[in-house]
Parts: C-alpha cells; structure tokens; sequence
C-alpha cells in the first residue's frame, strides 16, 4: 500500500472510533433534558387547557344567568300556607297558556279524589275527578295532601298517587302509628311532583289508598292539586 495512503487512513481512523464511543454520562444527560423538557411543555400545555375550560363555564353561566327572564312582579309569600304561596305563584307567573290550582272536596268517599270546581283552571278541563289537557307540551303538576290519622293501635299506610291516563306515574308512601298502643292523633303531609311531556286529552287524577284520613277540616287550603304548561309543543 502506498506510504501517503496509509498515513491518511491511520489518521481518520482514531476520529471515527472517537464518534461512536459517546461518554455514558453525555448520552444521559441528554436524555434527562429532553424528558423535563417534555414534563414542562405538556404541564403548561394542561393548565392552559383547564383554564379555558374554566373560562367557557364561567361564560355559560352567565350566558344562562342572563336568559332568565326578570319576574313580572314582586309578590309576598304568605309564611305557612303551600297553598296560598303556590297560588300566588301561579297567579303572578309568565306562563298562562295552561295551568289548574284545585282544592280537594270535602266530600270524599272513595279512593281517587274529586276537586273543587271552582278552583282556578285555565287552559285545561276538569271532567269526572280528571284534569284534561286541552294544550300539548311538557306540564309540572304537584299535589299535596294532609292526613289526619288517630291511631288505631297498628300501623297504617298512607299512599298518594298521581296518574296520567289511568296509570300511576309517581306515588308517595308513608307508615304511621307504628308503635303498639299508639293512639295520638298523628297529622301527616304527603306531596308529589311530576314533569311530564302530555298530549291534548291526557287526563290527570289523583288516588289515596285510605280516603278515610284526608284531612279536610283542620287545614282545608293545604290540600290541592296543580300543574302548569312548562314548555308548548305547538
């Protein structure tokens, strides 16, 4: 081999064996740069996120806090009587289309209660114990009763039902005078609400399982059933 040559390879041989033997402490401390690197950029990268996400909640709120139309009017809420309250309410309330607020009569003698006629309906009928929708869309109805029960010394049921179309869709179920030898008077409350989607002549009703312990004379106005339309579909 020529002289020139070889002096020429024996010169680039030790660079080439000098870059492919990197030092072991180089070759970590490049790796454990990279990675905090990576730590920081997807930290920043995830509270950047969550702040937006904050942000965008924070606009929906108020975008919602704003929708809510003002009330038509400031109106007392007489202090221990639902029923007043909840007149009031409905009296003073935006939707008008449809809505019924009837107290129960005080003659009752069998399981699905009748209602006053000359209560406040509008929108609606009231036909054989039934409220019938006249309007369809999606109605909030409530029924509250007292029960009045002396004691017979076992326990007595007491069961509210609210039925749309003959079918009972929510109920209300309480036990008292459980104790032996109870025989105080017991006074008790039972309400039910129900959001429902109705269709024109859907009919309303209302069944207690013991009619017997309706309690219409000691607080008359407390027992009642009323609904209103939430939302038309037409």
């Amino acid at each position: 081999m020529d002289a020139r040559l070889q002096r020429a390879l024996n010169q680039v041989a030790p660079a080439q064996d000098t870059a492919m033997h990197v030092p072991a402490g180089s070759v970590a401390s490049h790796l454990g740069t990279t990675s905090r690197s990576y730590f920081y950029f997807t930290t920043v990268t995830l509270a950047l996120c969550l702040v937006f996400a904050v942000a965008t909640i924070m606009v929906l709120v108020v975008q919602k806090t704003d929708s809510i139309p003002d009330p038509p009017g400031k109106f007392p809420l007489k202090g221990g009587n639902c029923s007043d309250a909840i007149s009031c309410i409905l009296e003073k309330a935006i939707f008008k289309k449809s809505w019924a607020y009837l107290q129960v009569s005080k003659h009752i003698n069998k399981t699905k209660l009748s209602w006053n006629q000359d209560g406040i309906i509008y929108g609606v009928r009231y036909q054989d114990e039934n409220i019938v929708i006249q309007y369809p869309g999606w109605y909030f109805i409530i029924c509250q009763l007292q029960f009045l029960v002396k004691c017979p010394g076992h326990s007595v049921d007491l069961k509210l039902e609210l039925l749309i179309n003959k079918d009972v869709k929510k109920q209300a179920l309480v036990t008292v005078c459980e104790s032996e030898g109870q025989t105080e008077n017991i006074y008790q409350n039972l309400t039910q609400f129900l959001l429902a989607h109705l269709q024109v002549n859907t009919t309303i009703s209302v069944k207690v399982d013991k009619f017997q312990y309706v309690d219409t004379n000691t607080f008359p106005l407390e027992n009642v059933l009323s609904l209103f339309l939430y939302s038309s579909s037409d």
